[in-house]
């Protein structure tokens, strides 16, 4: 990587940092989520079929829009990629 411009490395150092404090983050909570599951089943069982079905219809939406959110997440970072790269790429191009 020593042919990188040294402002080029420090960009790619602190995002990698950035990206690694999220990173750790998300893994503390997941043992919080597991616990909220295992909750929320256990709830879940002491309904009406009724509650069970809303129940279930509520944890599809939240997954669906969990999922939005990391994809657009996922999409921020390929930006941040290209916006990195292509004046390294292509120094003639302004923006």
């Amino acid at each position: 990587m020593s042919n990188w411009p040294d402002w080029f490395q420090e960009a790619l150092r602190q995002r990698f940092y950035q990206i690694e404090l999220a990173s750790e983050q998300q893994a503390s909570c997941s043992s919080e989520n597991n616990n909220l599951f295992t909750k929320m089943d256990r709830f879940k069982t002491n309904q009406n079929e009724d509650t069970q079905r809303l129940l279930s219809e509520w944890e599809e939406a939240i997954g669906y829009q969990l999922s939005q959110d990391k994809q657009s997440i996922y999409m921020e970072g390929v930006k941040d990629g290209i916006r990195l790269i292509l004046p390294v790429i292509q120094p003639t191009v302004t923006r």
